[in-house]
């Protein structure tokens, strides 16, 4: 039986396979192909690293510097899924012939180049065990999907990439610093070392750290990671970001790269919970996340643009799952980690919904797109379903997480957030349904709606999965997932 240092290392080397593969290409059909068979084989090595995690518990690679437990395995699993299905759809949105978007064959090697170079730079991001190289892999990824997020080259989508690099490389200095005072705890309490920065060092010598610099450390990781987060008020870069990359791009930002960052703060929080009487980090998770629904919130009743409209949606749901975090308890943190998975498998079939409907449309403006219902059927229901799913409505899997939250609140001595929290869902839910009845119901078709991707089956399959996962995660909850959930919640709580 192979070992799971090996299914490790595959997953993570996989994208950069991929990568060669796509420089080496010469046709659009290749490079479709090479996206493709990338996509398919990182899922397949994920099953892997799953089973070996499920089976034999938590795996270390390369010396203790690569640590994949339950945890990351979910991470893995969230950005596995959302990666294959935004690889599927490119093909059909940039790669193939005569679809509105295409793109020469220079400038796809150059986009597929891209997308794989981030797939792997978050792939790091959740097999770091040692918080300095989490860190690392978070710059990376920075650096890598701005250049995505300005693909377009248009002024908005330029201005939009600047800002995103600058805030969110501004924000993560902060977290460095915050990683150097963790790395001072660390050697007061156990004396220099190289394992020093380790996550699991850390997690273990808790009670031993100093309360004191990690308070302060606290602060700027918390501002540092909350920013890459898109935590209100470090958001200003995410809807932009979002509304101006290309529509597979945006599904990859808010459905696995917001996660990597919320990720990187379930670690800290994790070590901190080790800490008797540290009650820092439920206040900085309490504040960032009441914040986060309540500016969403606002936001998301003045929109006047489709991506914008989701963007904030993101931010909405960030919040959420740090409200999560900060009911803390066995529910808290489940109904946090779960929400996380449904999150970023709905909020990422939205935008590739969304992005079909604005070709249709030609236009991402709300107050153009009207009686979609009866001018794009296919599209409109689409839209239908999956803004009923991210609005929480049952049966789908985000209304779940969500009670699960709601619960935590309510039964571990957090009713007034839990309260704020249902006001909070409230605003938005009438914000998100007015918008829907607007672009489905209101006024009369449009004579200029396009028909859309024609034999789109990538397209096609990418939604398909997502859509499944919405929905069928909030009717069941699959043994081996439930097991995985428990073990990172585990893995957080101790």
């Amino acid at each position: 039986m192979i070992e799971g240092p090996f299914w490790m290392l595959a997953l993570l080397l996989t994208p950069l396979v991929g990568g060669g593969l796509v420089w080496v290409s010469r046709t659009r059909a290749q490079l479709n192909a090479s996206a493709a068979a990338t996509g398919a084989a990182s899922f397949g090595f994920l099953l892997f690293v799953l089973d070996q995690v499920l089976a034999t518990g938590p795996t270390f690679a390369v010396g203790g510097l690569l640590y994949v437990d339950a945890l990351s395995g979910l991470l893995l699993l969230v950005i596995t899924l959302v990666g294959l299905a935004s690889l599927l759809y490119s093909i059909d949105y940039l790669g193939r012939s005569g679809s509105p978007h295409e793109a020469s064959v220079p400038r796809l090697r150059r986009y597929y180049g891209l997308v794989l170079l981030f797939l792997f730079t978050m792939y790091l991001v959740s097999e770091a065990n040692n918080l300095g190289l989490l860190w690392t892999a978070l710059e990376g990824t920075t650096l890598v999907s701005a250049l995505m997020v300005g693909y377009y080259q248009t002024r908005r989508a330029l201005e939009a990439s600047w800002k995103y690099l600058i805030l969110c490389s501004a924000g993560l200095a902060f977290a460095l610093f915050g990683t150097l005072l963790l790395y001072l705890a660390s050697i007061r309490a156990l004396g220099s070392g190289a394992s020093g920065l380790d996550w699991t060092t850390l997690v273990q010598a808790g009670g031993h750290l100093d309360p004191g610099l990690v308070q302060l450390a606290l602060v700027f990781l918390f501002v540092g990671y909350g920013t890459k987060a898109g935590l209100a008020p470090l958001h200003n870069w995410l809807p932009d970001a979002h509304s101006e990359a290309p529509t597979p791009v945006s599904a990859l930002l808010s459905g696995a790269l917001l996660n990597c960052a919320m990720y990187a703060l379930i670690r800290v929080d994790a070590i901190t919970l080790r800490i008797p009487g540290f009650t820092l980090t439920h206040w900085l998770l309490l504040i960032f996340g009441l914040s986060s629904v309540f500016v969403a919130a606002l936001f998301i009743l003045v929109q006047h643009d489709l991506k914008r409209l989701l963007a904030y949606h993101s931010v909405e749901h960030m919040g959420i799952i740090t409200l999560g975090l900060a009911f803390g308890g066995f529910l808290g943190v489940f109904g946090a980690l779960y929400h996380l998975l449904n999150h970023a498998v709905t909020k990422a079939a939205l935008f590739l919904i969304g992005g079909n409907l604005a070709l249709q449309a030609q236009t991402k403006d709300l107050e153009q797109i009207q009686g979609a219902l009866a001018a794009v059927p296919a599209t409109a229901i689409a839209l239908l379903l999956g803004g009923l799913a991210l609005g929480g409505v049952p049966p789908f899997s985000v209304f779940a997480s969500e009670f699960v939250i709601l619960t935590a609140g309510f039964t571990d001595g957090n009713a007034w957030g839990a309260i704020l929290l249902l006001v909070a869902l409230a605003i938005v839910f009438a914000g998100l349904i007015g918008h829907l009845v607007h672009m489905l119901f209101g006024g009369n078709p449009s004579r200029h709606y396009l028909p859309g991707l024609r034999r789109a089956v990538g397209a096609s399959i990418g939604v398909g999965l997502l859509m499944a996962l919405a929905l069928g995660l909030g009717l069941f909850l699959p043994n081996p997932l439930s097991q995985l959930l428990h073990g990172a919640v585990q893995a957080v709580n101790g």
